[in-house]
């Protein structure tokens, strides 16, 4: 019988794993979108290796401004007298990010493959960066010589366990099926979003504190996610179809109580009414979801959220709505009305 293709473990449980087994070389690179778990590491390391009293010496950040080689090897260099190693943390290193950078060459190059060749066994040092170019020398040195964490995205029942878990230490209960809708009402899933682990532990932080009796129900989420754009465009046009405008000027308001531009979220709702003209039409021609999105040039979230909503309106409906707020964004540039009340009028007129 075939066996399924085994799933390949994500680089924060290897990392997890070397934590436990204390096995750690000298030099180390991580990279990728999810800068959270290059800082848990990054910490885990200082925990571990540093003597809690001489962290501030023992533990050095160095930002792209601070460092040079020289820098970073007399920083390796230096011995430690209580703790068992030290951490040296270089973080957005020019050479890592764009090859060819200025200051860096095969002097620098030679320097660091010397020291990788010959480290303090009694330090551990860290380049950090979210997007290597993968022409730069020194990330083909360190990809090649060093250990390399790769810390992408987590998977639905990684982040799901993620999420749990902070919820539970915190005394909260809440059910899967509500901590599934939770996910996915943030967007992490969501290709176009930046929405990354700390968007979602700030997030999870705001339904904790929102939520009574140590309990989250549904309500709770839909009231305390305001904060990514596709989600308000989502949740007010869904509030919109149901005749719940009081619930429309909240969404509103928070997410200019955010900071978000009354011109972001006008031109947010109209971008996302003429996808939802566009992708009604095509799928009355028997298009897929896969298919819309291809004509589109979106993707297939969007496409599949927009269908659901252009499925309570009509084409007339879609169409008046969409004049409304063509005529506004003409009227708020051209001074015949107040930005703060704009999108207020719109959804008294919808």
């Amino acid at each position: 019988m075939a066996m399924g293709k085994a799933k390949t473990e994500h680089a924060f449980q290897t990392f997890h794993k070397n934590l436990k087994d204390n096995d750690f070389p000298p030099v180390i690179f991580m990279y990728g979108g999810e800068e959270y778990l290059t800082e848990w590491a990054v910490k885990s390391l200082a925990d571990k290796f540093t003597d809690a009293n001489m962290r501030d010496m023992d533990f050095i950040r160095l930002d792209e401004e601070e460092s040079s080689v020289d820098v970073i090897l007399a920083a390796c260099d230096t011995l430690s007298i209580f703790s068992e190693k030290r951490i040296i943390w270089v973080q957005n290193f020019m050479p890592l990010i764009k090859k060819n950078s200025k200051g860096f060459g095969e002097k620098e190059i030679k320097q660091l493959n010397e020291y990788i060749d010959n480290p303090n066994e009694m330090a551990i040092l860290v380049f950090s960066c979210v997007k290597p170019d993968e022409g730069s020398s020194l990330v083909k040195l360190l990809k090649k010589q060093c250990r390399v964490y790769n810390f992408t995205s987590l998977d639905m029942t990684q982040i799901s366990a993620f999420a749990e878990k902070r919820f539970k230490t915190s005394g909260i209960q809440i059910t899967k099926s509500d901590l599934k809708y939770f996910i996915d009402e943030t967007g992490y899933f969501n290709r176009d979003s930046e929405y990354k682990i700390y968007n979602l532990e700030n997030d999870i932080k705001k339904l904790i504190a929102y939520c009574e009796a140590n309990t989250v129900k549904r309500e709770d989420i839909d009231m305390t996610l305001h904060g990514d754009l596709d989600r308000f465009a989502f949740n007010f046009i869904d509030a919109i179809n149901n005749n719940k405008k009081d619930t429309a000027f909240r969404l509103l308001n928070n997410m200019r109580g955010s900071g978000s531009e009354v011109f972001s979220l006008l031109g947010l709702l109209i971008n996302q009414f003429e996808l939802m003209y566009e992708s009604k039409g095509l799928k009355d021609e028997s298009m897929s979801y896969e298919e819309i999105a291809k004509v589109l040039k979106v993707n297939s979230y969007r496409v599949k959220k927009a269908l659901a909503a252009s499925d309570k309106l009509s084409y007339k409906k879609i169409k008046n709505i969409l004049s409304q707020l063509y005529e506004t964004d003409r009227n708020i540039k051209t001074g015949l009305i107040d930005q703060n009340l704009a999108l207020e009028l719109i959804i008294g007129r919808m």
